[in-house]
């Protein structure tokens, strides 16, 4: 028996994994799926079952009969009678996913009665399935397909649905509706990246976005006071972004100097002090994703208004695995890595990776002493928060590649 003949796919319910439980029905397309669901994670399966069927719905593939079996108690025989409730030739057992109780059950059933059902092991961050039920008895282990990851692969906004939230308020919705395009907004970022390492790295948060003020609400034109541009590295920067193409020089009213900028990216990256490295952080996503990256990104719970503590600076997705970044082109303290792993753990369970981007934490800082960079990354590590910052120094192939090892090793340890 394989799993591509599952007529019923028996799911081991997970609260703190559950977007697997959905993507197990999206590979296989059985005509039914049964979740073995423990008392306690009882509310979140309610809760949220009907975003399985709208991810379904979306995707074709909603199953003729979806069943639930509530279990209790930690009696292996009495859930493994629950378990056996689906047996018979077409039966896939699903055992990505489940408290140990219900693997230990799983476990005892297979043994007692190996023939009446075949186990899969889905690992979703590996993209691996493994057979267990060959005549031979050895387990088959192979990747997706292209297929396959194509069925699984969902959106950054689908995940954070899954998990009871949405997307409202985020930077590249705003540019887009701008008129920019994607590929135009990729290119005016990697261009103003390029300026600001020119000269400006170490004093780009001094000069923006105090130095340089908007025309106007809407407007692509800014002006910078006399007074201010005699400055030497807020003179040195608009040269280089002159040079870059970013700004060109328009008059002068008063004591102030006058630019126009290339577009709305331009603007927004002068705006605010870490716009900049956000959206740069966005475009090496969507690079690693193959798209699909959003960033500045407001999320609401359960219908409720967006506020400042749910706002992540760049969220995207590895097949069904969300990956959450925040972005400190200056200090970090211990309460925004809190805040940061709430966020995440509230809108991506356990099945999510969590990248803190900080240069300032590169060991020998001018800035921070290494003790408190040490105390810092321990803290990270106590939260499963990867840490990059090697942002500066890094060309863009190389930034590229850091992020793909750093989200792919973190997908392969999700819930090991």
């Amino acid at each position: 028996m394989d799993e591509k003949n599952a007529d019923t796919l028996v799911e081991l319910y997970d609260p703190d994994t559950h977007i697997y439980n959905a993507m197990g029905v999206m590979l296989l397309h059985p005509r039914r799926v049964a979740f073995i669901v423990p008392e306690h994670a009882r509310f979140v399966y309610e809760q949220y079952r009907e975003e399985y069927m709208a991810l379904w719905r979306s995707r074709r593939c909603v199953p003729e009969s979806v069943e639930t079996i509530l279990t209790s108690g930690s009696d292996i025989r009495k859930l493994a009678d629950a378990i056996s409730r689906y047996s018979g030739d077409g039966v896939v057992l699903d055992i990505e996913g489940g408290t140990p109780e219900l693997y230990l059950a799983a476990g005892y059933l297979y043994g007692r009665v190996p023939g009446s059902f075949s186990c899969i092991r889905t690992d979703f961050a590996d993209e691996r399935i493994t057979v267990y039920g060959a005549e031979d008895g050895e387990p088959v282990r192979r990747p997706f397909t292209k297929e396959e990851h194509d069925r699984i692969s969902i959106s950054a906004q689908e995940c954070i649905r899954i998990y009871g939230g949405s997307v409202g308020k985020n930077t590249i919705s705003d540019l887009r509706a701008s008129g920019m395009t994607d590929a135009r907004i990729r290119d005016d970022v990697r261009m103003m990246w390029r300026a600001m390492l020119r000269h400006s790295r170490r004093t780009w948060n001094s000069v923006v976005p105090d130095m340089f003020h908007p025309a106007g609400e809407g407007s692509l034109d800014l002006y910078v006071n006399g007074n201010d541009e005699k400055i030497k590295h807020v003179r040195t920067l608009i040269s280089d972004l002159i040079d870059a193409g970013a700004l060109r020089f328009r008059n002068q009213s008063g004591s102030r100097r006058y630019y126009r900028c290339r577009s709305r990216a331009v603007m927004s990256c002068l705006r605010k002090a870490g716009e900049l490295l956000e959206l740069y952080v966005n475009c090496i996503a969507n690079e690693v994703a193959g798209g699909g990256a959003i960033c500045g990104v407001n999320l609401s719970f359960d219908g409720e208004e967006g506020s400042s503590d749910n706002e992540v600076d760049c969220i995207f997705t590895r097949g069904c695995t969300p990956v959450f970044i925040s972005c400190k082109n200056g200090r970090v303290g211990s309460e925004e890595l809190y805040k940061f792993a709430a966020v995440t753990q509230q809108f991506g369970g356990k099945a999510k990776v969590a990248i803190l981007v900080a240069p300032s934490l590169a060991y020998g800082s001018d800035d921070i002493p290494d003790r408190r960079i040490r105390s810092i990354r321990e803290r990270a590590d106590l939260y499963n928060i990867n840490v990059v910052t090697d942002i500066y120094t890094a060309s863009w192939n190389e930034a590229v590649s850091e992020f793909r090892r750093v989200s792919g090793a973190a997908m392969r340890d999700i819930v090991r």
